[in-house]
């Protein structure tokens, strides 16, 4: 962003800095829908991330509709119940309702973001000598999730930015290949998180930071 340039929030001028700072995981909604063009908006900023090698290898699912919702949710409550029955860790009726993992649910929007593997020229060179690819996704830090990681966070701002709440959420990803095959999709395309969007309910307060010095190291 050009210094002096802002975005648009509430009828309010709001600049990168603030967006960032003002951002929070957003777990209640209002019962209000989210038109299709802010969809639109929405995931057209996440598509502007920063991608290996430009292959822009996501897609993304919208699903506002509350059956499809609530069938996707209650694929992860079966879940966490049998989980919870088979480790005997938490009382399983109360874990399979446990919020934070299945509040995509109740969003007005559930944003499911698809990734696929990127195999770029050298990665294939190190597969071709005989490179084991369990460990070259170990070796390159999956580039393909990086990839996707960088659009959520563009499509959280974006979400801010039009006076939504959101909330990242992985936990469907036990749930997968379910999630998949009730969306249809297909291979090499995977499921790699849920953005739960939505009018916010409420505004949590900020998070506790750690210390910078505690996690960034300059070397002169």
């Amino acid at each position: 962003m050009e210094e002096g340039e802002s975005i648009k929030k509430g009828g309010k001028i709001v600049d990168l800095k603030t967006a960032i700072e003002g951002r929070r995981s957003i777990r209640e909604f209002l019962n209000e829908a989210v038109p299709e063009k802010d969809i639109r908006e929405i995931v057209q900023l996440g598509t502007m991330a920063p991608n290996a090698a430009n292959m822009q290898d996501w897609r993304f699912i919208a699903v506002t509709n509350q059956e499809k919702k609530a069938q996707m949710k209650k694929m992860l409550q079966e879940k966490l119940v049998h989980l919870a029955r088979e480790t005997g860790k938490e009382d399983p009726e109360r874990f399979g309702q446990t919020r934070n993992f299945v509040l995509y649910g109740d969003a007005p929007l559930a944003l499911a973001v698809l990734t696929k593997p990127f195999r770029s020229k050298l990665d294939n060179m190190l597969l071709e000598t005989g490179f084991p690819e369990e460990e070259l996704d170990k070796l390159r830090m999956r580039p393909d999730i990086q990839t996707v990681s960088a659009a959520i966070q563009n499509i959280l701002l974006a979400s801010y930015e039009l006076g939504y709440g959101s909330c990242w959420m992985v936990a469907p990803t036990l749930v997968r290949r379910e999630i998949e095959s009730y969306l249809g999709v297909e291979p090499p395309w995977a499921l790699a998180a849920i953005i739960a969007i939505g009018k916010p309910a409420k505004q949590p307060p900020p998070k506790k930071l750690k210390p910078l010095d505690e996690i960034l190291q300059i070397i002169p």
